[in-house]
């Protein structure tokens, strides 16, 4: 078998037609191996072939599966007997099944959606083959309730992707955005962690959990344990490291979490998500950089954990401000780094020297990855976002030049394991291509990502695959004129704080770059008034597909509207930037109002988007980013447009609609 990736290896001269006479035999009582043969049993009966009973030990022509004691990787080898699927654990075996299938034109687009052609004649493959995956853990993340109230169809889906880990994202007392909530997954676990244990898939739990861990309650009488901002002790954000008792009380609840949550292989208690500023600067820390204090946080939870759970390991996030690696903390042989580069270019892959930015975290990735044992240390992982709807404004751009340029990175580095965060405002209308193209590029980063995208669409729209992959193109063509930003761009990016005007200072995320300074502003207006003509092509060519539409019609219209929502994504953007550049320039009074109340009917096109596909339980969530929106544009209002007696109550209305949409989210 090949170090990585896919061999053919002969080609055996046999008749592999299946017949009644033909049976799936299976020796194994894991429960990976049984569901392999299950699979095969259901598919290949859908696909036109006999219904093959499961035996022990066949007496004529047989399906035979076998495995070894761990592993991902597989052969599938015609034989004198008919066909043999080894794996070299039972997960790998079942991968071998479900790569069958596929070589069969078995298509698994999503969960519950699935294409198995029909045959007259059911022939096995006979060409020979050895296949493993380039790297080793390939995670799907499970980042909202939304999400995870569907996770029975994701987990079926990501076994049969080859994908061979969940995670469940969490979140205790924060804002359930981007996360689910803990008492979510109490509730859900019961019925998740069946499937997972039967695809002997590996299962990581945990978030930002580490103000969890020191309750804020505590802060009356102790109140030495949390941070102190240069002047004086607050309960805000991260705790005080160099208090031996608050380590002392982080190990003593980490201990409880872990025998609470004892399902996990890997646990995740990572500081608050804030860009900066959360860390202690009493005399004893200061000189601890962000990285420093956050490992020592990790070490005092890892060695509780060291305890619990001897097997298990504990991630230390390199995420904001710890991307820099620890200079004076190493870490416990029990913790595994988590790199996370969320700000970075989604136009380009990590490693590829054009870009500014990524260069960057190319380079803090390699000092982290140093830190942490070097390559190949099987302590590093990387946490991607391609998924990730609240990153990309609850719409996803379409990235396999990128996905796969990506994962060739973390191969070559020496990053074990890849997980991609699926999380937003809203759960998805129809599987995400990205999904799809990260399962496959992870397993093998060296396959073309246009021929895999094709393929993909090819199952989607099989009357109008080159239109709809047309469609695709279109909009991943408009897409980078958002995505490829300049570092000065990505600086606009600002939090929300308990005391600030929300109408003067609204929040701004990594795609909020409309208030850089020239000439980067008036660059990117340039870019994006290029994207509406792809935009334009594209839903030429989505008419084409729409046409041609039969029995899939339904489906492909759930697509449609997904497109869609990252078209007038897109539409809205170009607007807000047009705004914001005739601010920058000066303009008259008239021509700013001119592009404000475009830039208004622009995001009135997304609500109602909203309004005809936002389902009623999601609608809190969606809507509070789409406030964020309309906070920048009033922003404009505000300064430029407002009457001196309409300002007030314009900031009374905004802060009374974000205080009732964050409570719904609560809720």
């Amino acid at each position: 078998m090949n170090p990585h990736g896919r061999g053919l290896v002969y080609n055996w001269r046999v008749d592999l037609s299946l017949s009644p006479a033909w049976s799936i035999e299976l020796t194994s009582e894991a429960q990976p191996a049984r569901l392999a043969a299950e699979e095969l049993q259901r598919a290949l009966r859908r696909m036109g072939g006999p219904a093959l009973p499961i035996v022990a030990a066949a007496t004529g022509p047989r399906l035979a599966l076998r495995h070894g004691p761990d592993g991902d990787g597989f052969v599938r080898a015609p034989d004198a007997g008919g066909l043999l699927l080894r794996g070299e654990g039972p997960r790998g075996l079942l991968f071998a099944a479900y790569d069958l299938l596929e070589a069969l034109g078995c298509r698994f687009i999503g969960p519950g959606a699935e294409r198995l052609p029909r045959h007259e004649r059911l022939a096995l493959p006979a060409e020979a083959l050895a296949d493993r995956p380039a790297l080793p853990a390939r995670g799907l993340i499970v980042g909202h309730d939304h999400f995870l109230a569907a996770a029975e169809g994701w987990v079926t889906w990501a076994a049969r992707a080859r994908l061979n880990t969940i995670f469940i994202h969490t979140v205790g007392a924060g804002l359930p955005l981007g996360a689910c909530r803990l008492a979510s997954w109490r509730a859900r676990r019961a019925a998740v962690l069946p499937l997972v244990r039967q695809r002997g898939l590996r299962l990581e739990l945990g978030g930002h959990h580490l103000r969890d861990m020191l309750p804020r309650a505590l802060f009356r009488r102790r109140p030495e344990l949390f941070r102190h901002d240069g002047r004086s002790r607050t309960p805000d954000f991260n705790c005080c490291v160099s208090n031996p008792d608050t380590l002392a009380v982080l190990h003593e609840r980490g201990a409880a979490f872990f025998a609470q949550f004892p399902e996990a292989d890997v646990y995740h208690i990572w500081p608050d998500d804030i860009l900066g500023g959360g860390w202690c600067r009493c005399p004893r820390c200061a000189p601890l950089s962000p990285a420093d204090q956050a490992l020592t946080a990790t070490n005092a939870l890892a060695e509780a954990l060291a305890a619990a759970r001897p097997g298990a390991r504990l991630s230390y996030l390199a995420y904001h401000d710890t991307e820099a690696p620890p200079a004076r903390v190493e870490p416990r042989l029990n913790v595994e780094l988590l790199f996370a580069p969320r700000p970075r270019s989604y136009a380009a892959g990590l490693g590829d020297p054009g870009s500014a930015t990524n260069a960057a975290y190319t380079a803090r990735l390699a000092a982290n990855l140093a830190h942490f044992g070097g390559r190949g240390s099987g302590r590093a992982a990387a946490f991607e976002y391609y998924l990730d709807g609240i990153l990309f404004k609850s719409a996803l751009p379409p990235l396999p030049d990128v996905i796969a340029a990506d994962m060739r990175h973390y191969r070559d580095a020496g990053v074990g394991a890849v997980h991609a965060l699926m999380t937003g405002d809203r759960p998805w209308l129809a599987p995400p291509v990205n999904a799809s193209l990260f399962a496959r590029l992870a397993w093998d980063p060296e396959r073309d990502p246009a021929q895999l995208l094709a393929g993909e669409l090819a199952a989607r729209a099989p009357r109008s695959p080159a239109v709809l992959a047309a469609a695709y193109e279109h909009l991943g063509a408009a897409w980078h004129a958002v995505l490829d930003l300049d570092p000065a761009e990505r600086a606009a990016r600002a939090e929300h704080g308990a005391l600030r005007d929300v109408v003067a200072a609204p929040p701004a995320d990594v795609l909020d770059f409309m208030a850089a300074p020239p000439p980067f502003s008036e660059r990117r207006l340039q870019r994006l008034r290029g994207a509406g003509e792809q935009l334009a092509r594209g839903r030429a060519a989505w008419r084409a597909v729409g046409a041609a539409a039969f029995a899939d019609a339904p489906a492909l219209e759930a697509e449609r509207a997904e497109w869609e929502a990252g078209a007038l994504l897109l539409e809205f953007l170009a607007t807000r930037q047009e705004l914001y550049v005739l601010v920058g320039r000066a303009a008259p009074r008239r021509r700013i109002g001119e592009a404000h109340a475009a830039a208004q009917a622009a995001l009135d096109a997304l609500r109602g988007w909203a309004a005809a596909h936002v389902p009623a339980r999601a609608r809190p969530g969606h809507d509070l980013l789409r406030a964020i929106f309309q906070l920048h544009l009033d922003r404009v209002y505000d300064e430029h447009l407002a009457p001196p007696w309409a300002r007030a109550s314009l900031r009374a209305r905004r802060a009374a609609v974000i205080a009732r949409l964050a409570l719904a989210i609560w809720r």
